[in-house]
């Protein structure tokens, strides 16, 4: 079997392919200045986060004003482990752009993207831009996920299916109530084996609540204060354990919120811990490290009420539908269809992209991707989705051991072409050269 990606103090997902040899010059006064060098290649590229790990660090939390030709230009913002992140602008094949980074005094008064955590008592933190809702962590003591919801996508819409978490009248009358269990944006596996419980732990399915799994969040660990520039940040350590309260491993879960007009990107971090035992994750097609139920209106099942509407699936190989697209092995898959308005009067076509990063587990995965949009990168049900009971997809970690999963979510306007899917996959998977002095 792969051996699988083991933890790091880096995140892989964008750790750019350069050698960096970056000293911060402070002044008295706050301020100080670096240069970077962002070289295209023999691509284009779209806009879209990137990240600069420099070997001797930035000051975490830290705010910084870009700077192109002497004129300000945007802002790049340190995550709580010294990495720097910008939104880039697009650049063409061949082209070089150098930006100034200036170190400022303090970040609290630019607008960006905001984290409300006034409610977390009550199970939930807000993530907004602007004065717009983007996506809300919930972590509920009588649910037994930990998941986003509602996600909100460019056109302000929500992309994810309101069901089991609110009422909604159109995913009734078109009788789109289904999978209970599938909550907005989540992570879950079905069949969890350790020697130190007698069975299998089901953290799939959802069941009475005296025989159900369940994910546990025991605290926040790191979350942005206020406001950034550039992203948000929020990290979640969570127990898994069993009905009967017995530990099976622990997760330390990281998002990462980035906007701009026409995108709204998710990174996903998933480190799985078994400090407590060895831990089988079995072969089954009930699974999704990372997992997706779309609006009704975007899937290919779609509604015939208040008009008939429905979306369709592609992956990385240009396959479409589900029975191109069950089952299959690709780097990405994406899910584009009409999302409605609040006022359900208009539709805009929309798409969420899921790029799995080239350093997980058994990459490419495998997508329990269907018709009716649930939505899951498996990497785990090779029999189940081969249909061939000599091959065996379940992989077992020993005690002491980590694995570490990253992904990136890409909710966009207009279709995969039109946004760039494919280009943006690069960005996330291969992106360009930076260097810095």
């Amino acid at each position: 079997m792969q051996t699988p990606a083991t933890t790091t103090k880096t995140n892989p997902a964008i750790v750019l392919a350069a050698t960096f040899a970056l000293t911060w010059c402070l002044s008295a006064g706050g301020a100080g200045a670096t240069e970077i060098t962002i070289s295209a290649g023999e691509h284009a590229w779209p806009s879209g986060p990137i990240c600069l790990a420099p070997r001797d660090g930035v000051l975490p939390d830290r705010v910084y004003r870009r700077n192109f030709n002497g004129e300000q230009c945007g802002f790049a913002q340190a995550d709580h482990e010294g990495r720097l992140w910008w939104w880039s602008a697009p650049m063409k094949p061949g082209e070089k752009r150098s930006y100034e980074l200036e170190l400022l005094r303090s970040g609290k008064e630019i607008t960006g993207i905001h984290i409300w955590d006034k409610h977390a008592d009550e199970g939930r933190i807000d993530v907004s831009r602007g004065d717009r809702r983007f996506a809300t962590l919930n972590f509920k003591k009588d649910e037994p996920k930990v998941y986003l919801y509602p996600v909100i996508g460019p056109t302000g819409d929500p992309v994810t299916r309101d069901y089991p978490m609110k009422d909604n009248p159109i995913e009734k009358d078109n009788k789109r109530q289904d999978h209970h269990h599938h909550r907005s944006i989540w992570c879950a596996h079905g069949e969890v084996r350790t020697p130190n419980f007698d069975g299998t732990a089901n953290y799939w399915h959802e069941t009475e609540p005296a025989k159900q799994d369940r994910q546990i969040l025991k605290r926040i660990v790191h979350a942005t204060s206020e406001s950034g520039p550039v992203f948000v940040e929020i990290q979640a350590e969570i127990e898994w354990a069993t009905h009967t309260g017995v530990r099976q491993f622990t997760e330390l879960r990281t998002y990462t919120f980035f906007a701009s007009n026409d995108e709204r990107i998710i990174d996903i971090r998933n480190i799985f811990k078994f400090t407590d035992c060895d831990a089988t994750f079995l072969d089954t097609k009930e699974g999704g490290i990372l997992s997706v139920r779309t609006a009704v209106t975007m899937d290919e099942r779609g509604v015939t009420k208040p008009k008939k509407m429905h979306g369709q699936m592609t992956n990385i190989h240009g396959q479409k539908g589900e029975k191109e697209c069950w089952g299959k092995a690709s780097g990405w898959c994406d899910y584009v269809g009409p999302v409605l308005s609040r006022d359900a009067e208009t539709a805009s076509t929309v798409g969420i992209a899921v790029f799995d990063h080239p350093k997980n587990f058994r990459h490419p995965t495998r997508w329990h991707i269907r018709g009716y949009g649930l939505y899951t990168a498996n990497p785990f049900g090779l029999g189940h989705f081969t249909r061939d009971k000599k091959q065996n997809g379940s992989h077992t970690w020993k005690k002491g051991e980590a694995a570490e999963f990253n992904y990136r979510i890409l909710i966009h306007k207009g279709d995969t072409k039109a946004a760039r899917v494919a280009d943006q996959w690069r960005l996330y998977s291969q992106p360009p050269k930076v260097t810095a002095k």
